[in-house]
């Protein structure tokens, strides 16, 4: 049995990048990569997503299972279809696992996640962010392998949290915000954990996404907010600095 790691990731501001070849599709974009890592157990078997102890459907599959046969089982707090991130972290567990089960190559497997997760109508740059890592990451070049540049901030420790409020369809948010690029230069031109919360709260806003906490945005069915994070169903998170990876 394998162990995989994989952080959790929110985007903050988007700019989908569509084409007809799923390899090309992604957005330009800014986001968190956060712990906690979701733990994969992942051993040879019938191609299949047990989460918190129940076989779930999950599409991707019908494409990962090019790669091999592989069982992944994960227990986690992180709900499924929020916007944290997490088909992605599935899709990675299980292109990972297959990697080391199988000797796929790496770059194949990951390629293959990032097409399962196009193809499905997940996320679009959230298998890259989660497999690089870094905190917080500014996704400069869209799809497969696209570039990621990890923004060295100041973090005095400030808590960030986030709470999940509403299951979502990950479709209903990929929408073309013409304001989009202009956030990311405004981030860009003084990059800071404040600001970037500053430009995704105006982004998502002009989303029709909003939050009625300060220093706080709401990303598809999820608010996350820096500050006091000691209230009930809040869940804590650090920077993830470390990508996906073995142990």
């Amino acid at each position: 049995m394998t162990s995989i790691f994989v952080p959790i990731s929110i985007s903050g501001i988007w700019y989908p990048v569509l084409s007809k070849n799923p390899i090309e599709s992604g957005s330009i974009g800014i986001g968190l990569v956060l712990d906690p890592y979701i733990e994969a157990k992942v051993i040879r078997g019938d191609p299949e997503i047990i989460l918190n102890g129940e076989k779930i459907y999950f599409p991707n599959v019908y494409i990962l299972k090019t790669l091999g046969g592989v069982k992944v089982e994960i227990s986690t707090n992180i709900p499924l279809g929020y916007g944290y991130g997490m088909s992605a972290a599935l899709s990675l567990a299980y292109a990972l696992g297959a990697s080391n089960l199988y000797n796929v190559k790496e770059e194949k497997a990951i390629r293959t996640a990032h097409i399962s997760e196009v193809i499905n109508g997940n996320g679009l740059g959230d298998i890259e962010a989660e497999y690089i890592g870094g905190g917080l990451i500014y996704r400069e070049v869209p799809g497969f392998p696209g570039k990621i540049r990890k923004i060295d901030v100041e973090f005095n420790r400030q808590q960030i949290c986030s709470k999940p409020i509403e299951r979502m369809e990950t479709k209903g948010i990929i929408k073309n915000n013409p304001k989009a690029l202009q956030y990311i230069d405004e981030f860009l031109s003084n990059p800071s954990i404040e600001n970037f919360f500053n430009q995704a709260r105006k982004f998502t806003e002009d989303l029709g996404m909003f939050s009625p906490y300060p220093n706080s945005f709401r990303k598809k069915g999820l608010i996350i907010r820096m500050g006091e994070c000691k209230s009930q169903g809040w869940i804590v998170h650090n920077l993830a600095k470390i990508g996906a990876h073995q142990e």
